[in-house]
C-alpha cells in the first residue's frame, strides 16, 4: 500500500507540472549552417575584409561592424538579441562557457535535421543523399497524439526535407519544400507565390530563397493554425557553400527579420499569443581556422565519401572540418525564464530537440523513443 501510495504521489506531482505549463503551440526554427561565431560575435571582420570571400565590404562594415562583439551580434540579429535574449533563453556561445554540440557523426545536413527530429543518431544516415527515413520523428509521432491531428506541418528551403520527414509514411503531415507549390484552396497570396516560385531560381537546384518558405508559412498559419510548425531556412548555407560572406550576413539578417515577422503574428493571433514557444537552432556549424573552412562543414567520415579530386573537400580528408559540430539555440515562451545566456557543466546536444518540443506540449517522447535526449531542463521555468 505505502508503494502504491508514493506511486501515486508522482505521478500526481509528474501531473500537476504538465498541466502547469502555458504552452499550447510550438514553432520550431532552423537557420542552415549558421555560425554560432555570427549569432554571438556578429560579422567576422577578417572574412568582412577578406575580398575573396567579400564583394561590397565597406557598405556591409557600414551595416555590421561595430568594435563590441555583442553590438556587432545586435547588429546582425536585432530580434534575438533585442527580444529573445531579454525574454528568453540562448545556448551556445563557447567564449561563455556555454556548449551545443551534434552528436551525429557526419555533421551534414539530413543527419543534422534527422537528428533534431528523432532524438538520436541513425548511423546508416552519414551523407545528404535523398533516401527516406526510416526513422519516425517527433512531427509525426505528436501528429497521432490525442489533439493534434492536422495541426502538425512543416515548410522548409531545401528540397530533402519530405525525405527526412518521410511522407511516404507520415502520410498526414503538411509538409512543402524545395519548388513544389502548396496546393489546395489558396488565398490569393498563395498564388503568386506559386507563380514566383515557378520562375526563380534559388539558392542552388536543390533549394527555393527562404523568402518563399517564409511566405507559404505564414500563409499556413493564418489558415490553417498549425499547433506545431516547422520552418527550416536554408540561404546561410547555401551562400556559405558558395564563399559568398556578404551575402550570407545578409541571409543571417533577413532570417531574423523572417522570425520577428513570425513571432510579432503569433502575438496577435489569440490562439497563439503567449501560449507559443518558439525554438530556434541550426543543423550543424561550420569552420573557422583555417579561414576558408568557414565554407565547409562535415567530418573526416563524411569527407571521405567525396573523390580524391574534389578541391574543396580533400585537404580536410584527414580532420575534417574542425568545429562544425558547434552549434547553438535559442528558446522563448510562457515556460522558458528569460535568462539570456544559458551555461552549464555539461554540453547540451542536437538530440535533445525532440524530446524538449514534445515537453513544452506535455508530451513525453522519451517514452515512445528511449534512445531520443532527453528535454533541455534549462530552457524550462523551474
Amino acid at each position: 500500500m505505502r508503494i502504491l501510495v508514493l506511486l501515486y504521489a508522482v505521478f500526481f506531482i509528474g501531473s500537476c507540472k504538465a498541466q502547469s505549463l502555458k504552452t499550447e503551440n510550438v514553432v520550431l526554427v532552423t537557420l542552415d549552417g549558421l555560425r554560432w561565431q555570427e549569432v554571438f560575435r556578429g560579422v567576422d571582420e577578417g572574412l568582412l575584409e577578406n575580398k575573396l570571400y567579400t564583394k561590397g565590404g565597406d557598405a556591409l562594415k557600414k551595416k555590421f561592424w561595430h568594435q563590441s562583439k555583442s553590438k556587432r551580434a545586435e547588429l546582425l540579429m536585432p530580434f534575438l538579441w533585442k527580444t529573445i535574449s531579454h525574454q528568453g533563453v540562448l545556448i551556445g556561445n563557447r567564449d561563455n562557457g556555454s556548449y551545443m554540440n551534434v552528436t551525429n557523426p557526419a555533421v551534414v545536413s539530413y543527419p543534422g535535421y534527422s537528428e533534431i527530429f528523432t532524438g538520436y543518431v541513425d548511423p546508416s544516415i552519414d551523407s545528404n543523399d535523398k533516401i527516406w527515413n526510416p526513422n519516425v520523428n517527433v512531427l509525426e509521432w505528436i501528429e497521432n497524439q490525442s489533439g493534434f491531428s492536422g495541426k502538425v506541418s512543416a515548410f522548409g528551403s531545401w528540397n530533402a526535407l519530405p525525405y527526412i520527414l518521410n511522407t511516404q509514411r507520415a502520410t498526414n503531415l503538411t509538409v512543402n519544400a524545395g519548388f513544389v507549390p502548396v496546393t489546395g484552396v489558396l488565398s490569393n497570396h498563395e498564388k503568386r507565390l506559386n507563380q514566383l516560385l515557378g520562375d526563380t531560381l534559388g539558392t542552388s537546384q536543390n533549394a527555393r530563397f527562404d523568402a518563399f518558405t517564409q511566405g507559404f508559412a505564414i500563409e499556413h498559419i493564418k489558415k490553417e493554425k498549425p499547433r506545431l510548425i516547422y520552418i527550416g531556412y536554408g540561404d546561410t548555407d547555401n551562400f556559405a557553400h558558395d564563399g559568398r560572406y556578404g551575402q550570407y550576413l545578409k541571409a543571417a539578417h533577413r532570417s531574423d527579420r523572417f522570425i520577428a515577422e513570425l513571432w510579432n503574428l503569433l502575438q496577435r493571433d489569440p490562439q497563439y499569443k503567449d501560449k507559443t514557444t518558439l525554438i530556434i537552432t541550426t543543423d550543424h556549424g561550420r569552420g573557422e581556422l583555417p579561414q576558408e573552412s568557414w565554407k565547409h562543414h562535415g567530418t573526416e567520415l563524411y569527407m571521405s565519401k567525396y573523390p580524391s579530386n574534389h578541391e574543396d573537400y580533400v585537404k580536410y580528408k584527414k580532420t575534417g572540418i574542425v568545429g562544425s559540430n558547434h552549434i547553438w539555440a535559442a528558446v522563448i515562451g510562457p515556460d522558458t525564464p528569460n535568462k539570456g545566456l544559458i551555461q552549464g557543466k555539461e554540453p547540451w546536444g542536437q538530440n535533445q530537440i525532440a524530446a524538449t518540443i514534445a515537453s513544452f506540449l506535455n508530451l513525453d517522447y522519451n517514452q515512445f523513443q528511449k534512445k531520443a535526449g532527453e528535454p533541455i531542463k534549462a530552457v524550462f521555468n523551474n
